[in-house]
Protein backbone atom coordinates (compact mmCIF):
# COMPACT_ATOMS: atom_id res chain seq x y z
CA UNK A 1 0.00 0.00 0.00
CA UNK A 2 1.33 3.46 -0.89
CA UNK A 3 2.31 5.63 2.06
CA UNK A 4 0.27 8.44 0.47
CA UNK A 5 -2.95 6.43 0.43
CA UNK A 6 -5.50 7.37 3.10
CA UNK A 7 -5.30 5.35 6.31
CA UNK A 8 -8.32 3.32 7.32
CA UNK A 9 -8.93 2.87 11.04
CA UNK A 10 -11.45 0.38 12.37
CA UNK A 11 -12.57 1.74 15.75
CA UNK A 12 -14.23 -0.51 18.33
CA UNK A 13 -16.92 1.06 20.51
CA UNK A 14 -18.34 -0.68 23.57
CA UNK A 15 -21.36 0.03 25.75
CA UNK A 16 -19.39 1.53 28.63
CA UNK A 17 -20.18 5.10 29.60
CA UNK A 18 -18.52 7.71 27.36
CA UNK A 19 -16.89 5.12 25.06
CA UNK A 20 -19.05 6.08 22.10
CA UNK A 21 -18.63 9.81 22.70
CA UNK A 22 -14.85 9.54 22.96
CA UNK A 23 -14.27 7.28 19.97
CA UNK A 24 -16.61 9.13 17.63
CA UNK A 25 -14.77 12.38 18.42
CA UNK A 26 -11.44 10.62 17.93
CA UNK A 27 -12.71 9.35 14.58
CA UNK A 28 -13.70 12.87 13.56
CA UNK A 29 -10.17 14.12 14.28
CA UNK A 30 -8.69 11.20 12.34
CA UNK A 31 -10.87 12.13 9.36
CA UNK A 32 -9.67 15.73 9.61
CA UNK A 33 -6.17 14.34 9.20
CA UNK A 34 -7.17 12.55 6.00
CA UNK A 35 -7.94 9.09 7.39
CA UNK A 36 -10.94 6.89 6.72
CA UNK A 37 -12.79 5.62 9.78
CA UNK A 38 -15.23 2.77 10.28
CA UNK A 39 -16.76 1.62 13.55
CA UNK A 40 -17.71 -1.75 14.95
CA UNK A 41 -20.07 -2.33 17.91
CA UNK A 42 -21.51 -5.36 19.65
CA UNK A 43 -25.09 -3.99 19.83
CA UNK A 44 -27.22 -0.85 19.55
CA UNK A 45 -27.21 -0.23 23.32
CA UNK A 46 -24.75 2.65 23.07
CA UNK A 47 -26.94 4.25 20.35
CA UNK A 48 -29.67 4.71 22.92
CA UNK A 49 -27.48 5.44 25.94
CA UNK A 50 -25.18 7.94 24.21
CA UNK A 51 -26.37 8.64 20.68
CA UNK A 52 -30.01 9.74 20.83
CA UNK A 53 -31.01 6.39 19.31
CA UNK A 54 -29.07 7.06 16.10
CA UNK A 55 -26.62 4.48 14.72
CA UNK A 56 -23.07 5.55 13.99
CA UNK A 57 -22.37 6.29 10.37
CA UNK A 58 -20.11 3.70 8.72
CA UNK A 59 -20.64 1.29 11.59
CA UNK A 60 -20.99 -2.48 11.74
CA UNK A 61 -23.14 -3.99 14.50
CA UNK A 62 -22.66 -7.59 15.59
CA UNK A 63 -26.28 -7.87 16.75
CA UNK A 64 -27.45 -6.84 13.24
CA UNK A 65 -25.11 -9.41 11.72
CA UNK A 66 -26.59 -12.16 13.91
CA UNK A 67 -30.17 -11.04 13.19
CA UNK A 68 -29.65 -11.05 9.42
CA UNK A 69 -28.14 -14.54 9.53
CA UNK A 70 -30.49 -16.04 12.08
CA UNK A 71 -31.64 -18.76 9.69
CA UNK A 72 -28.18 -19.55 8.36
CA UNK A 73 -26.35 -22.51 9.88
CA UNK A 74 -23.26 -21.74 11.94
CA UNK A 75 -20.19 -23.17 10.25
CA UNK A 76 -17.00 -24.31 11.94
CA UNK A 77 -13.95 -22.96 10.12
CA UNK A 78 -11.87 -25.72 8.58
CA UNK A 79 -8.75 -26.62 10.53
CA UNK A 80 -9.02 -23.76 13.02
CA UNK A 81 -11.95 -24.23 15.38
CA UNK A 82 -12.23 -21.29 17.82
CA UNK A 83 -11.95 -21.99 21.53
CA UNK A 84 -14.09 -20.92 24.47
CA UNK A 85 -11.30 -18.84 25.97
CA UNK A 86 -12.45 -15.64 24.26
CA UNK A 87 -15.48 -15.64 26.57
CA UNK A 88 -13.43 -15.90 29.77
CA UNK A 89 -13.33 -12.18 30.53
CA UNK A 90 -17.08 -11.82 29.90
CA UNK A 91 -17.94 -14.61 32.28
CA UNK A 92 -15.50 -13.29 34.85
CA UNK A 93 -17.54 -10.08 34.73
CA UNK A 94 -20.85 -11.96 35.04
CA UNK A 95 -19.63 -13.90 38.08
CA UNK A 96 -18.01 -10.90 39.75
CA UNK A 97 -21.10 -8.71 39.34
CA UNK A 98 -23.51 -11.49 40.23
CA UNK A 99 -25.16 -11.32 36.79
CA UNK A 100 -26.99 -14.11 35.03
CA UNK A 101 -25.28 -14.61 31.64
CA UNK A 102 -27.47 -12.79 29.09
CA UNK A 103 -27.90 -15.56 26.56
CA UNK A 104 -30.00 -18.57 27.35
CA UNK A 105 -27.92 -21.70 27.14
CA UNK A 106 -30.44 -23.29 24.81
CA UNK A 107 -33.53 -22.29 22.87
CA UNK A 108 -32.80 -18.56 22.81
CA UNK A 109 -32.04 -16.21 19.95
CA UNK A 110 -28.36 -17.09 20.20
CA UNK A 111 -26.28 -19.64 22.07
CA UNK A 112 -22.81 -18.90 23.37
CA UNK A 113 -21.14 -21.46 21.12
CA UNK A 114 -22.89 -19.79 18.17
CA UNK A 115 -21.78 -16.39 19.44
CA UNK A 116 -18.12 -17.45 19.41
CA UNK A 117 -18.35 -18.79 15.86
CA UNK A 118 -20.32 -15.84 14.55
CA UNK A 119 -17.89 -13.39 16.16
CA UNK A 120 -15.04 -14.86 14.13
CA UNK A 121 -17.10 -14.87 10.93
CA UNK A 122 -18.31 -11.33 11.62
CA UNK A 123 -14.85 -9.86 12.02
CA UNK A 124 -13.51 -11.76 9.01
CA UNK A 125 -16.25 -10.15 6.91
CA UNK A 126 -15.69 -6.70 8.44
CA UNK A 127 -11.95 -6.86 7.76
CA UNK A 128 -12.49 -8.12 4.21
CA UNK A 129 -14.90 -5.28 3.47
CA UNK A 130 -13.40 -2.36 5.39
CA UNK A 131 -9.78 -3.39 4.71
CA UNK A 132 -8.45 -1.50 7.75
CA UNK A 133 -4.82 -0.53 8.21
CA UNK A 134 -5.19 -0.54 12.00
CA UNK A 135 -7.71 -1.18 14.78
CA UNK A 136 -8.24 1.28 17.64
CA UNK A 137 -9.72 0.51 21.05
CA UNK A 138 -8.78 0.54 24.70
CA UNK A 139 -6.86 -2.43 26.11
CA UNK A 140 -8.29 -5.78 25.05
CA UNK A 141 -10.79 -6.46 27.81
CA UNK A 142 -13.64 -8.61 26.46
CA UNK A 143 -14.50 -11.24 23.88
CA UNK A 144 -15.55 -8.71 21.23
CA UNK A 145 -12.17 -6.99 21.33
CA UNK A 146 -10.31 -10.28 21.71
CA UNK A 147 -11.70 -11.72 18.48
CA UNK A 148 -10.94 -8.43 16.69
CA UNK A 149 -7.41 -8.57 18.04
CA UNK A 150 -6.89 -12.14 16.84
CA UNK A 151 -8.20 -11.29 13.38
CA UNK A 152 -5.86 -8.29 13.25
CA UNK A 153 -2.95 -10.46 14.39
CA UNK A 154 -3.75 -13.05 11.73
CA UNK A 155 -3.59 -10.34 9.07
CA UNK A 156 -0.50 -8.63 10.47
CA UNK A 157 -2.33 -5.42 11.41
CA UNK A 158 -1.65 -3.27 14.49
CA UNK A 159 -4.28 -3.23 17.23
CA UNK A 160 -3.72 0.14 18.87
CA UNK A 161 -4.99 0.12 22.44
CA UNK A 162 -5.26 3.37 24.38
CA UNK A 163 -4.58 3.61 28.12
CA UNK A 164 -3.25 6.16 30.60
CA UNK A 165 0.39 5.45 31.35
CA UNK A 166 1.93 4.51 34.68
CA UNK A 167 3.64 7.90 34.77
CA UNK A 168 1.49 11.04 34.93
CA UNK A 169 0.92 13.12 31.83
CA UNK A 170 1.55 10.20 29.49
CA UNK A 171 -0.45 7.71 27.47
CA UNK A 172 0.27 4.14 26.35
CA UNK A 173 -0.62 3.35 22.75
CA UNK A 174 0.19 -0.31 22.36
CA UNK A 175 0.28 -1.81 18.84
CA UNK A 176 -0.58 -5.23 20.27
CA UNK A 177 -3.68 -4.48 22.32
CA UNK A 178 -1.52 -4.32 25.49
CA UNK A 179 -0.75 -8.05 25.16
CA UNK A 180 2.90 -9.12 25.59
CA UNK A 181 4.00 -5.49 25.78
CA UNK A 182 7.00 -6.47 27.90
CA UNK A 183 8.53 -7.87 24.70
CA UNK A 184 8.08 -4.55 22.89
CA UNK A 185 9.46 -2.42 25.72
CA UNK A 186 12.17 -4.97 26.46
CA UNK A 187 13.47 -4.52 22.90
CA UNK A 188 13.62 -0.76 23.54
CA UNK A 189 15.61 -1.40 26.72
CA UNK A 190 18.11 -3.53 24.81
CA UNK A 191 18.56 -0.76 22.24
CA UNK A 192 19.02 1.84 25.00
CA UNK A 193 21.71 -0.34 26.57
CA UNK A 194 23.62 -0.04 23.28
CA UNK A 195 22.85 3.56 22.31
CA UNK A 196 21.99 5.36 25.54
CA UNK A 197 18.52 6.31 24.36
CA UNK A 198 16.85 9.70 24.25
CA UNK A 199 18.34 12.34 26.52
CA UNK A 200 14.87 13.70 27.31
CA UNK A 201 13.49 10.24 28.07
CA UNK A 202 16.39 9.57 30.42
CA UNK A 203 15.80 12.91 32.16
CA UNK A 204 12.12 12.04 32.70
CA UNK A 205 13.07 8.56 33.92
CA UNK A 206 15.61 9.87 36.41
CA UNK A 207 13.15 12.47 37.68
CA UNK A 208 10.44 9.82 38.13
CA UNK A 209 12.79 7.57 40.08
CA UNK A 210 14.00 10.43 42.30
CA UNK A 211 10.47 11.68 43.02
CA UNK A 212 8.54 8.42 43.01
CA UNK A 213 6.88 9.14 46.35
CA UNK A 214 5.10 12.12 44.79
CA UNK A 215 4.27 10.40 41.50
CA UNK A 216 0.71 9.21 40.84
CA UNK A 217 -0.62 7.86 37.52
CA UNK A 218 -3.49 9.78 35.92
CA UNK A 219 -5.81 6.78 36.44
CA UNK A 220 -5.35 6.80 40.22
CA UNK A 221 -7.11 9.32 42.41
CA UNK A 222 -6.99 10.00 46.12
CA UNK A 223 -10.08 9.31 48.19
CA UNK A 224 -10.82 5.82 46.94
CA UNK A 225 -9.85 4.11 50.17
CA UNK A 226 -13.32 3.75 51.56
CA UNK A 227 -13.69 7.15 53.17
CA UNK A 228 -15.36 8.49 50.05
CA UNK A 229 -17.53 5.39 49.89
CA UNK A 230 -18.89 5.92 53.38
CA UNK A 231 -19.25 9.68 52.91
CA UNK A 232 -21.74 9.22 50.07
CA UNK A 233 -25.05 7.57 50.85
CA UNK A 234 -26.71 5.06 48.55
CA UNK A 235 -29.63 7.44 48.05
CA UNK A 236 -27.33 10.32 47.11
CA UNK A 237 -25.47 8.08 44.68
CA UNK A 238 -28.53 6.65 42.93
CA UNK A 239 -31.41 9.05 43.50
CA UNK A 240 -30.30 11.88 41.24
CA UNK A 241 -31.02 13.31 37.81
CA UNK A 242 -28.20 11.59 35.85
CA UNK A 243 -29.24 8.18 37.18
CA UNK A 244 -32.90 8.83 36.35
CA UNK A 245 -31.87 9.92 32.85
CA UNK A 246 -29.88 6.72 32.43
CA UNK A 247 -32.84 4.68 33.67
CA UNK A 248 -35.13 6.30 31.09
CA UNK A 249 -32.69 5.40 28.34
CA UNK A 250 -32.43 1.83 29.58
CA UNK A 251 -36.21 1.49 29.51
CA UNK A 252 -36.31 2.96 26.01
CA UNK A 253 -33.74 0.42 24.78
CA UNK A 254 -35.74 -2.46 26.32
CA UNK A 255 -38.92 -1.19 24.68
CA UNK A 256 -37.66 -0.35 21.19
CA UNK A 257 -34.76 -2.76 20.69
CA UNK A 258 -35.99 -6.04 22.12
CA UNK A 259 -34.61 -8.01 19.16
CA UNK A 260 -31.25 -6.32 19.58
CA UNK A 261 -31.28 -6.99 23.32
CA UNK A 262 -31.84 -10.70 22.71
CA UNK A 263 -28.64 -10.79 20.65
CA UNK A 264 -26.55 -8.54 22.90
CA UNK A 265 -24.51 -11.41 24.28
CA UNK A 266 -22.29 -9.24 26.52
CA UNK A 267 -25.01 -7.30 28.36
CA UNK A 268 -28.45 -8.58 27.38
CA UNK A 269 -31.08 -6.70 29.34
CA UNK A 270 -29.21 -3.60 30.62
CA UNK A 271 -31.80 -3.07 33.33
CA UNK A 272 -30.92 -6.43 34.85
CA UNK A 273 -27.22 -5.59 34.55
CA UNK A 274 -27.78 -2.27 36.30
CA UNK A 275 -29.78 -4.00 39.02
CA UNK A 276 -26.86 -6.41 39.57
CA UNK A 277 -24.47 -3.48 39.96
CA UNK A 278 -26.83 -1.72 42.37
CA UNK A 279 -27.20 -4.88 44.42
CA UNK A 280 -23.42 -5.24 44.53
CA UNK A 281 -23.03 -1.65 45.75
CA UNK A 282 -25.58 -2.19 48.53
CA UNK A 283 -23.91 -5.41 49.67
CA UNK A 284 -20.56 -3.64 49.65
CA UNK A 285 -21.85 -0.90 51.92
CA UNK A 286 -23.49 -3.37 54.30
CA UNK A 287 -20.27 -5.34 54.74
CA UNK A 288 -17.90 -2.38 54.76
CA UNK A 289 -17.60 -1.91 58.54
CA UNK A 290 -17.22 -5.64 59.17
CA UNK A 291 -14.43 -5.82 56.60
CA UNK A 292 -12.72 -2.66 57.89
CA UNK A 293 -12.47 -4.18 61.38
CA UNK A 294 -10.21 -6.90 59.95
CA UNK A 295 -7.64 -4.44 58.57
CA UNK A 296 -4.36 -3.79 60.38
CA UNK A 297 -2.82 -0.32 60.43
CA UNK A 298 0.74 -1.62 59.94
CA UNK A 299 2.70 -4.80 59.37
CA UNK A 300 3.67 -6.56 62.59
CA UNK A 301 6.08 -9.08 61.05
CA UNK A 302 9.75 -8.04 60.84
CA UNK A 303 10.11 -9.83 57.48
CA UNK A 304 7.37 -9.94 54.89
CA UNK A 305 6.47 -9.95 51.22
CA UNK A 306 3.83 -7.46 50.12
CA UNK A 307 0.84 -8.56 48.03
CA UNK A 308 -1.60 -5.89 46.76
CA UNK A 309 -5.15 -7.04 46.17
CA UNK A 310 -6.53 -6.22 42.73
CA UNK A 311 -9.66 -4.63 41.37
CA UNK A 312 -12.03 -7.08 39.68
CA UNK A 313 -13.06 -7.42 36.95
CA UNK A 314 -10.60 -5.70 34.64
CA UNK A 315 -8.38 -6.59 31.69
CA UNK A 316 -5.23 -6.71 33.81
CA UNK A 317 -6.52 -9.84 35.53
CA UNK A 318 -9.12 -11.56 33.31
CA UNK A 319 -7.14 -11.07 30.07
CA UNK A 320 -3.50 -10.76 31.13
CA UNK A 321 -3.63 -13.25 34.01
CA UNK A 322 -6.74 -15.44 33.57
CA UNK A 323 -5.29 -18.36 35.55
CA UNK A 324 -4.87 -16.17 38.63
CA UNK A 325 -8.19 -14.34 39.05
CA UNK A 326 -9.04 -16.32 42.20
CA UNK A 327 -6.95 -14.25 44.58
CA UNK A 328 -7.66 -16.39 47.62
CA UNK A 329 -6.07 -19.33 45.81
CA UNK A 330 -3.15 -17.16 44.70
CA UNK A 331 -2.53 -15.87 48.23
CA UNK A 332 -2.74 -19.36 49.70
CA UNK A 333 -0.27 -20.63 47.10
CA UNK A 334 2.18 -17.89 48.08
CA UNK A 335 1.66 -17.93 51.84
CA UNK A 336 2.20 -21.64 52.35
CA UNK A 337 5.45 -21.59 50.35
CA UNK A 338 7.10 -18.95 52.55
CA UNK A 339 9.66 -19.69 55.28
CA UNK A 340 8.15 -19.73 58.78
CA UNK A 341 9.98 -16.51 59.68
CA UNK A 342 8.38 -14.63 56.76
CA UNK A 343 4.79 -13.45 56.42
CA UNK A 344 2.67 -12.19 53.57
CA UNK A 345 1.21 -8.71 53.99
CA UNK A 346 -1.93 -8.41 51.89
CA UNK A 347 -3.01 -4.82 51.24
CA UNK A 348 -6.55 -3.99 50.17
CA UNK A 349 -6.96 -2.13 46.86
CA UNK A 350 -7.97 1.50 47.51
CA UNK A 351 -10.79 1.41 44.95
CA UNK A 352 -12.03 -2.08 45.79
CA UNK A 353 -12.52 -1.89 49.55
CA UNK A 354 -15.13 -4.45 50.66
CA UNK A 355 -16.08 -5.46 47.11
CA UNK A 356 -15.20 -9.08 47.87
CA UNK A 357 -17.56 -11.15 50.05
CA UNK A 358 -16.97 -10.98 53.78
CA UNK A 359 -16.04 -14.68 53.67
CA UNK A 360 -13.07 -13.79 51.43
CA UNK A 361 -11.61 -11.35 53.97
CA UNK A 362 -12.28 -13.72 56.87
CA UNK A 363 -10.51 -16.51 54.99
CA UNK A 364 -7.48 -14.27 54.52
CA UNK A 365 -7.54 -13.21 58.15
CA UNK A 366 -7.60 -16.86 59.20
CA UNK A 367 -4.37 -17.73 57.37
CA UNK A 368 -1.60 -18.08 59.98
CA UNK A 369 1.04 -16.07 58.15
CA UNK A 370 -1.09 -13.44 56.41
CA UNK A 371 -1.58 -9.90 57.68
CA UNK A 372 -4.49 -8.00 56.10
CA UNK A 373 -3.68 -4.30 55.69
CA UNK A 374 -5.89 -1.24 55.33
CA UNK A 375 -6.25 0.29 51.84
CA UNK A 376 -5.09 3.79 52.78
CA UNK A 377 -1.63 2.79 54.01
CA UNK A 378 1.36 4.09 52.05
CA UNK A 379 1.95 1.28 49.56
CA UNK A 380 5.36 2.52 48.42
CA UNK A 381 6.64 2.71 51.99
CA UNK A 382 5.31 -0.79 52.64
CA UNK A 383 7.14 -1.96 49.51
CA UNK A 384 10.40 -0.34 50.65
CA UNK A 385 10.27 -2.18 53.98
CA UNK A 386 9.32 -5.50 52.40
CA UNK A 387 11.46 -8.35 51.13
CA UNK A 388 9.73 -7.81 47.81
CA UNK A 389 6.37 -7.45 46.08
CA UNK A 390 4.30 -10.29 44.68
CA UNK A 391 1.34 -9.39 42.49
CA UNK A 392 -0.88 -10.52 39.66
CA UNK A 393 -0.69 -7.28 37.68
CA UNK A 394 -0.39 -4.09 39.64
CA UNK A 395 0.82 -0.50 39.50
CA UNK A 396 2.55 -1.23 42.81
CA UNK A 397 4.58 -3.94 41.09
CA UNK A 398 5.86 -1.37 38.62
CA UNK A 399 6.66 1.09 41.42
CA UNK A 400 8.43 -1.60 43.44
CA UNK A 401 10.55 -2.46 40.40
CA UNK A 402 11.54 1.21 40.14
CA UNK A 403 12.41 1.11 43.87
CA UNK A 404 14.87 -1.74 43.09
CA UNK A 405 12.90 -4.33 45.04
CA UNK A 406 12.44 -7.89 43.73
CA UNK A 407 9.03 -8.26 42.07
CA UNK A 408 7.24 -11.52 41.26
CA UNK A 409 4.33 -11.17 38.86
CA UNK A 410 1.74 -13.71 37.83
CA UNK A 411 0.68 -13.42 34.20
CA UNK A 412 1.64 -10.99 31.45
CA UNK A 413 2.87 -7.60 32.70
CA UNK A 414 4.33 -4.72 30.71
CA UNK A 415 7.15 -4.13 33.19
CA UNK A 416 8.23 -7.78 33.06
CA UNK A 417 11.38 -6.72 31.18
CA UNK A 418 12.80 -4.93 34.26
CA UNK A 419 15.94 -6.72 35.48
CA UNK A 420 14.44 -7.19 38.95
CA UNK A 421 11.09 -8.64 37.84
CA UNK A 422 10.24 -12.33 37.44
CA UNK A 423 7.04 -13.29 35.62
CA UNK A 424 5.47 -16.56 36.75
CA UNK A 425 3.16 -18.33 34.31
CA UNK A 426 2.15 -21.17 36.64
CA UNK A 427 2.53 -22.17 40.28
CA UNK A 428 5.29 -24.59 39.33
CA UNK A 429 7.59 -21.61 38.86
CA UNK A 430 6.71 -19.96 42.15
CA UNK A 431 9.20 -21.80 44.39
CA UNK A 432 12.13 -20.80 42.20
CA UNK A 433 10.90 -17.21 42.02
CA UNK A 434 10.55 -17.00 45.81
CA UNK A 435 14.05 -18.40 46.29
CA UNK A 436 15.36 -15.72 43.92
CA UNK A 437 13.49 -12.99 45.81
CA UNK A 438 14.70 -14.23 49.21
CA UNK A 439 18.31 -14.01 48.05
CA UNK A 440 17.87 -10.81 46.06
CA UNK A 441 20.75 -8.40 45.74
CA UNK A 442 19.78 -4.94 44.41
CA UNK A 443 20.65 -4.53 40.75
CA UNK A 444 22.83 -1.71 39.48
CA UNK A 445 20.73 1.50 39.73
CA UNK A 446 21.89 2.36 36.20
CA UNK A 447 19.99 -0.71 34.97
CA UNK A 448 16.82 0.57 36.61
CA UNK A 449 17.32 3.93 34.88
CA UNK A 450 17.75 2.13 31.55
CA UNK A 451 14.58 0.11 32.07
CA UNK A 452 12.65 3.21 33.09
CA UNK A 453 13.99 5.15 30.10
CA UNK A 454 12.69 2.41 27.82
CA UNK A 455 9.23 2.78 29.33
CA UNK A 456 9.32 6.56 28.89
CA UNK A 457 10.28 6.12 25.23
CA UNK A 458 7.45 3.59 24.82
CA UNK A 459 4.86 5.96 26.27
CA UNK A 460 3.82 9.26 24.71
CA UNK A 461 3.02 12.58 26.28
CA UNK A 462 -0.73 13.07 26.44
CA UNK A 463 -3.83 11.98 28.29
CA UNK A 464 -6.59 9.44 27.79
CA UNK A 465 -9.85 9.25 29.68
CA UNK A 466 -13.25 8.44 28.21
CA UNK A 467 -15.01 11.01 30.36
CA UNK A 468 -12.19 13.39 31.25
CA UNK A 469 -10.97 13.90 27.69
CA UNK A 470 -14.40 14.94 26.43
CA UNK A 471 -13.88 18.38 27.96
CA UNK A 472 -10.48 18.67 26.27
CA UNK A 473 -10.75 18.11 22.54
CA UNK A 474 -7.11 19.11 22.11
CA UNK A 475 -6.19 15.96 24.04
CA UNK A 476 -8.31 13.81 21.70
CA UNK A 477 -6.85 15.48 18.61
CA UNK A 478 -3.38 14.85 20.05
CA UNK A 479 -4.17 11.11 20.26
CA UNK A 480 -5.33 11.19 16.63
CA UNK A 481 -2.01 12.75 15.68
CA UNK A 482 -0.10 10.08 17.60
CA UNK A 483 -1.99 7.33 15.79
CA UNK A 484 -1.21 8.84 12.39
CA UNK A 485 2.45 9.23 13.37
CA UNK A 486 2.68 5.62 14.51
CA UNK A 487 1.23 4.42 11.22
CA UNK A 488 3.84 6.47 9.35
CA UNK A 489 6.58 4.99 11.52
CA UNK A 490 5.36 1.48 10.69
CA UNK A 491 5.67 2.33 7.00
CA UNK A 492 9.26 3.47 7.49
CA UNK A 493 10.11 0.31 9.45
CA UNK A 494 8.51 -1.95 6.85
CA UNK A 495 10.32 -0.15 4.05
CA UNK A 496 13.58 -0.57 5.94
CA UNK A 497 13.01 -4.30 6.36
CA UNK A 498 12.11 -4.65 2.68
CA UNK A 499 15.32 -2.95 1.54
CA UNK A 500 17.47 -4.50 4.25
Amino acid sequence: MSSTAPRTFLVIVNSAAYSREYFTRLGAFLRQRGARVAYVLDSHLSDVMSGEDSPIESAWYFSDYCRDRRTEPVAYPAGNVPTWDVLFSDFDRFVTFGMTPPLEQGGGALRYDEAVLRLHAFFAEVFDTVRPDAIVYEQVSNSFAMVAYREAERRGLPFFSLAPARIPGHIEISPTGALRDHVTVGALAERICRTGGSTEARRIAEHYIASIDEQMPDYMRAGGDGAALMATSITAKYLNRPVFSRLRRLLRYRRIHRDDMALAYQFGDPLLASWALFRRAVKRRLRFRSVARLFQRDVQAPAYFLYPLHFHPEASTSVLAPDFINELSVIQAIAFRLPVNVKLAVKEHPSATALQPLSFYRALDALPNVELLAPDLNAKELARRSLGVICVTSTLGFEAAVLNKPVICFGDVLFGYFPNVRMVESYTGLDEALAWAMGYQPVDPADIVTAMTAYVEYADEGSFSFKGSLANETAIDHVAGLLMTKMAQRDIERAGRATG
